[in-house]
Protein backbone atom coordinates (compact mmCIF):
# COMPACT_ATOMS: atom_id res chain seq x y z
CA UNK A 1 0.00 0.00 0.00
CA UNK A 2 1.22 3.50 -0.77
CA UNK A 3 2.83 5.10 2.26
CA UNK A 4 1.59 8.58 3.05
CA UNK A 5 0.36 10.21 6.22
CA UNK A 6 -3.35 10.66 5.58
CA UNK A 7 -3.94 12.16 9.02
CA UNK A 8 -1.31 14.84 8.45
CA UNK A 9 -2.71 15.66 5.00
CA UNK A 10 -6.25 15.73 6.38
CA UNK A 11 -5.28 18.30 9.03
CA UNK A 12 -3.95 20.59 6.28
CA UNK A 13 -6.84 19.99 3.89
CA UNK A 14 -9.50 20.81 6.47
CA UNK A 15 -8.08 24.34 6.64
CA UNK A 16 -8.70 24.94 2.93
CA UNK A 17 -11.54 27.40 2.26
CA UNK A 18 -14.36 26.43 -0.06
CA UNK A 19 -17.25 24.00 -0.34
CA UNK A 20 -18.28 21.09 -2.53
CA UNK A 21 -21.75 19.72 -3.20
CA UNK A 22 -22.73 16.58 -1.37
CA UNK A 23 -23.29 14.83 -4.69
CA UNK A 24 -19.51 14.39 -5.03
CA UNK A 25 -19.47 12.25 -1.89
CA UNK A 26 -22.42 10.26 -3.17
CA UNK A 27 -20.58 9.56 -6.43
CA UNK A 28 -17.52 8.43 -4.45
CA UNK A 29 -19.64 5.98 -2.48
CA UNK A 30 -21.44 4.64 -5.54
CA UNK A 31 -18.17 4.05 -7.35
CA UNK A 32 -16.63 2.20 -4.41
CA UNK A 33 -19.75 0.06 -4.06
CA UNK A 34 -19.59 -0.78 -7.78
CA UNK A 35 -15.92 -1.74 -7.59
CA UNK A 36 -15.50 -3.14 -4.09
CA UNK A 37 -19.00 -3.75 -2.75
CA UNK A 38 -20.50 -2.56 0.52
CA UNK A 39 -17.59 -4.10 2.41
CA UNK A 40 -15.20 -1.92 0.45
CA UNK A 41 -17.10 1.20 1.41
CA UNK A 42 -17.01 0.14 5.06
CA UNK A 43 -13.22 -0.13 4.83
CA UNK A 44 -13.04 3.43 3.50
CA UNK A 45 -15.24 4.65 6.34
CA UNK A 46 -13.00 2.87 8.84
CA UNK A 47 -9.97 4.64 7.35
CA UNK A 48 -11.76 7.98 7.70
CA UNK A 49 -12.67 7.20 11.29
CA UNK A 50 -9.02 6.50 12.10
CA UNK A 51 -7.98 10.01 11.09
CA UNK A 52 -10.91 11.73 12.78
CA UNK A 53 -12.72 12.71 9.58
CA UNK A 54 -15.78 10.44 9.41
CA UNK A 55 -18.04 10.73 6.38
CA UNK A 56 -21.60 9.42 6.64
CA UNK A 57 -21.99 8.77 2.92
CA UNK A 58 -25.52 7.40 3.32
CA UNK A 59 -26.84 10.61 4.85
CA UNK A 60 -25.03 13.20 2.74
CA UNK A 61 -27.47 15.57 1.05
CA UNK A 62 -26.78 15.81 -2.70
CA UNK A 63 -27.37 19.57 -2.94
CA UNK A 64 -25.84 20.42 0.45
CA UNK A 65 -22.51 22.18 0.73
CA UNK A 66 -19.65 20.42 2.53
CA UNK A 67 -15.98 21.17 3.24
CA UNK A 68 -13.81 21.12 0.11
CA UNK A 69 -11.01 19.66 2.21
CA UNK A 70 -13.26 16.78 3.23
CA UNK A 71 -14.02 16.16 -0.44
CA UNK A 72 -10.30 15.64 -1.11
CA UNK A 73 -9.91 13.54 2.03
CA UNK A 74 -12.64 11.22 0.72
CA UNK A 75 -10.63 10.64 -2.47
CA UNK A 76 -7.37 10.14 -0.57
CA UNK A 77 -8.97 7.66 1.83
CA UNK A 78 -10.29 5.66 -1.11
CA UNK A 79 -6.90 5.81 -2.81
CA UNK A 80 -5.10 4.62 0.33
CA UNK A 81 -7.62 1.93 1.26
CA UNK A 82 -7.31 0.15 -2.08
CA UNK A 83 -3.72 1.17 -2.92
CA UNK A 84 -4.91 2.89 -6.09
CA UNK A 85 -2.60 4.85 -8.38
CA UNK A 86 -3.14 7.67 -10.87
CA UNK A 87 -4.88 5.45 -13.44
CA UNK A 88 -7.43 4.19 -10.92
CA UNK A 89 -8.16 7.77 -9.80
CA UNK A 90 -8.64 8.84 -13.41
CA UNK A 91 -11.00 5.89 -13.91
CA UNK A 92 -12.91 6.99 -10.81
CA UNK A 93 -13.30 10.50 -12.22
CA UNK A 94 -14.33 9.02 -15.56
CA UNK A 95 -17.22 7.20 -13.91
CA UNK A 96 -18.39 10.12 -11.74
CA UNK A 97 -20.65 12.01 -14.20
CA UNK A 98 -22.95 9.02 -14.69
CA UNK A 99 -23.75 9.08 -10.95
CA UNK A 100 -24.38 12.84 -10.79
CA UNK A 101 -27.95 14.03 -11.28
CA UNK A 102 -26.59 17.60 -11.52
CA UNK A 103 -24.55 16.70 -14.61
CA UNK A 104 -27.47 14.84 -16.17
CA UNK A 105 -29.76 17.80 -15.55
CA UNK A 106 -27.39 20.29 -17.16
CA UNK A 107 -26.71 18.08 -20.16
CA UNK A 108 -30.43 17.88 -20.85
CA UNK A 109 -30.64 21.67 -20.73
CA UNK A 110 -27.70 22.40 -23.04
CA UNK A 111 -28.71 20.81 -26.33
CA UNK A 112 -25.85 21.61 -28.73
CA UNK A 113 -22.12 20.99 -28.54
CA UNK A 114 -21.37 24.70 -28.87
CA UNK A 115 -23.83 25.66 -26.16
CA UNK A 116 -22.67 22.94 -23.79
CA UNK A 117 -19.00 23.83 -24.22
CA UNK A 118 -19.55 27.55 -23.74
CA UNK A 119 -21.74 26.96 -20.70
CA UNK A 120 -19.31 24.44 -19.15
CA UNK A 121 -18.31 26.89 -16.36
CA UNK A 122 -21.80 26.39 -14.97
CA UNK A 123 -21.07 22.70 -14.37
CA UNK A 124 -18.26 23.76 -12.07
CA UNK A 125 -20.28 26.38 -10.22
CA UNK A 126 -22.92 23.77 -9.44
CA UNK A 127 -20.31 21.58 -7.71
CA UNK A 128 -17.72 23.89 -6.11
CA UNK A 129 -17.65 27.35 -4.53
CA UNK A 130 -14.01 27.98 -5.46
CA UNK A 131 -12.12 27.71 -8.73
CA UNK A 132 -13.15 28.92 -12.15
CA UNK A 133 -13.57 26.96 -15.37
CA UNK A 134 -12.79 28.59 -18.73
CA UNK A 135 -13.50 27.17 -22.18
CA UNK A 136 -10.76 28.65 -24.41
CA UNK A 137 -11.49 26.68 -27.56
CA UNK A 138 -12.53 23.47 -29.30
CA UNK A 139 -12.67 22.00 -32.78
CA UNK A 140 -14.96 19.20 -33.91
CA UNK A 141 -12.94 18.95 -37.11
CA UNK A 142 -9.62 18.59 -35.31
CA UNK A 143 -11.29 16.57 -32.55
CA UNK A 144 -10.21 18.33 -29.40
CA UNK A 145 -11.36 20.69 -26.73
CA UNK A 146 -9.57 22.57 -23.96
CA UNK A 147 -10.70 23.14 -20.40
CA UNK A 148 -8.89 25.53 -18.07
CA UNK A 149 -9.31 25.49 -14.32
CA UNK A 150 -8.10 28.56 -12.45
CA UNK A 151 -7.70 29.38 -8.75
CA UNK A 152 -7.89 25.74 -7.72
CA UNK A 153 -4.55 24.58 -6.32
CA UNK A 154 -5.99 22.07 -3.86
CA UNK A 155 -4.31 18.65 -4.17
CA UNK A 156 -2.69 16.66 -7.04
CA UNK A 157 -5.16 13.77 -6.59
CA UNK A 158 -7.79 16.02 -8.16
CA UNK A 159 -5.71 16.42 -11.33
CA UNK A 160 -6.11 12.75 -12.29
CA UNK A 161 -9.68 12.59 -11.05
CA UNK A 162 -10.78 15.66 -13.02
CA UNK A 163 -8.96 14.47 -16.13
CA UNK A 164 -11.10 11.34 -16.11
CA UNK A 165 -14.16 13.44 -15.37
CA UNK A 166 -13.58 15.61 -18.45
CA UNK A 167 -13.14 12.52 -20.63
CA UNK A 168 -16.59 11.27 -19.68
CA UNK A 169 -18.15 14.70 -20.18
CA UNK A 170 -16.70 14.72 -23.70
CA UNK A 171 -18.36 11.37 -24.38
CA UNK A 172 -21.71 12.65 -23.13
CA UNK A 173 -21.27 15.83 -25.11
CA UNK A 174 -20.21 14.27 -28.42
CA UNK A 175 -22.24 11.06 -28.06
CA UNK A 176 -20.45 8.96 -30.71
CA UNK A 177 -16.72 9.24 -30.06
CA UNK A 178 -14.10 6.64 -29.22
CA UNK A 179 -10.59 6.56 -27.80
CA UNK A 180 -11.25 9.72 -25.80
CA UNK A 181 -8.07 10.75 -24.01
CA UNK A 182 -7.01 13.56 -21.73
CA UNK A 183 -3.69 15.26 -21.12
CA UNK A 184 -3.09 17.84 -18.41
CA UNK A 185 -0.95 20.23 -20.45
CA UNK A 186 -0.60 22.76 -17.65
CA UNK A 187 -0.72 22.15 -13.90
CA UNK A 188 -0.55 24.52 -10.96
CA UNK A 189 1.51 21.93 -9.08
CA UNK A 190 4.15 22.26 -11.82
CA UNK A 191 4.30 26.04 -11.51
CA UNK A 192 1.75 26.92 -14.18
CA UNK A 193 -0.80 29.69 -13.51
CA UNK A 194 -3.73 27.30 -14.00
CA UNK A 195 -4.65 23.71 -14.85
CA UNK A 196 -5.35 23.00 -18.52
CA UNK A 197 -6.82 19.77 -19.83
CA UNK A 198 -6.66 18.79 -23.50
CA UNK A 199 -9.33 16.23 -24.42
CA UNK A 200 -9.00 14.46 -27.78
CA UNK A 201 -10.94 11.72 -29.55
CA UNK A 202 -11.17 9.77 -32.79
Amino acid sequence: MEEFDLKKEADILMEIPGKARGVVFQTDAEYVRAKKGEEGLEKVKEELEKIGCPIDYENIKATGWYSLGLRVISLLAIKKTFDWGDKEMEDMGHAAPKYSFIVKMLLKYFLTVDMTYKESPKYWEKHYTVGKIEAPGYSLEEKYFLIRLKDFKIHPVLCMYLGGYFIMLSKYLLKSTKNNKVQETKCMFSGDPYHEFLVTWK
